[in-house]
C-alpha cells in the first residue's frame, strides 16, 4: 500500500494527478483505482460522501494500492478524525482563510504533541492490532492539504503556509475566482497571479502547491509557476465524456454513409 509514502510524495514536489470521486459506491472506487491515477480525491464537501462512506470506498482503492485523499465538508475535528480513523491517506480541508484555521486543521489531524487527535483509529490501525505502530507513523505519513479559495486566504498565505504539519496548499479555482470577482472557468491574469503567489508561499516553506485543472492543457503552464499537485475531472464527468464519445462515433458513422 502507498499510504506510508503519500504525504512524503506530495511534499517532494513530484508531479501528481488525481481525480474526484463524487459517486459514493465501491464499484466506482475500484474502477478509478485501476485508472493509473496517482490518487483518488473523495469529496465530502460537495458530494454525498460522508466519512462513513469510506468504509466501502477505502478497501476498494486499497486493493490496487492507490491513496485516497478525503475532502471534509468543513474544518471540523469530528470530520477530520472520522476520515482518518477509517483509514484515509490524508485530508483536504476547504476554505482555510487564516493561520489560526490552518493550525486548527493540522491539530485535528495530528496526534499529541503535534495536535489533538484522539486515540481510537479503529480501521486505520487494523482494528487496534497495529495501534502503536499506526500512531508512531501517522503524523508523518498522512497528508494534510489546505485549500486556498478566497481573497482573505491570499492575504494570509504566509501564516497558512508556515503552519507546521501542512503538506500542500491547494487552490480551489472556482471559489477563488468568485472571491476575486472573476467568472470561474478560465485562468485569467489575476488568477494566474494568485497561483504564483500560492506556489511562492509553498516553496518558501518547503511544501507543495496544487490546483484543480479546467483542462489538462493547463498543466505545463501551472507547473512552470511551481505547482505540482493536480486534480482533473471525476467519476460523473468521465461517464458523461465516455458515453457522449460513443454516441457521437456511432451517429457520425451513419451520417458518413
Amino acid at each position: 500500500m502507498a499510504s506510508h509514502t503519500f504525504a512524503e510524495t506530495i511534499r517532494s514536489g513530484k508531479p501528481q494527478i488525481g481525480a474526484w470521486m463524487q459517486i459514493p459506491h465501491l464499484i466506482v472506487a475500484e474502477t478509478l483505482a485501476q485508472s493509473n491515477l496517482d490518487f483518488i480525491l473523495a469529496d465530502g464537501e460537495h458530494a454525498p460522501i460522508p466519512p462513513n462512506a469510506l468504509l466501502n470506498i477505502l478497501p476498494a482503492a486499497e486493493r490496487y494500492g492507490i491513496p485516497v485523499l478525503y475532502r471534509v465538508a468543513w474544518n471540523r475535528i469530528e470530520l477530520i478524525k472520522a476520515a482518518l480513523d477509517h483509514g484515509a491517506n490524508g485530508i483536504m480541508v476547504p476554505m482555510v482563510n487564516s493561520g489560526v484555521e490552518a493550525i486548527d486543521a493540522v491539530a485535528s489531524a495530528k496526534y499529541p504533541p503535534a495536535g489533538k487527535r484522539g486515540a481510537g483509529a479503529w480501521r486505520a490501525a487494523n482494528y487496534y492490532q497495529d495501534d502503536a505502530k499506526y500512531r508512531k507513523n501517522a503524523n508523518s505519513s498522512l497528508a494534510v492539504v489546505l485549500q486556498i479559495e478566497t481573497r482573505e486566504a491570499l492575504n494570509n498565505l504566509d501564516d497558512i503556509a508556515s503552519t507546521p504539519g501542512v503538506d500542500a496548499l491547494f487552490i480551489g479555482p472556482a471559489d477563488l475566482a468568485l472571491s476575486l470577482g472573476i467568472e470561474p472557468g478560465k485562468l485569467t491574469p489575476e488568477l494566474l497571479d494568485a497561483c504564483q503567489a500560492v506556489a511562492g508561499a509553498a516553496k518558501k516553506y518547503s511544501i507543495a502547491a496544487g490546483i484543480d485543472l479546467n483542462s489538462v492543457d493547463e498543466v505545463l503552464q501551472l507547473q512552470q509557476l511551481g505547482l505540482s499537485f493536480f486534480t482533473y475531472g471525476g467519476d460523473s464527468g468521465f461517464l458523461l465524456e465516455g458515453g457522449r464519445a460513443v454516441a457521437k462515433n456511432f451517429h457520425d458513422a451513419f451520417l458518413a454513409r
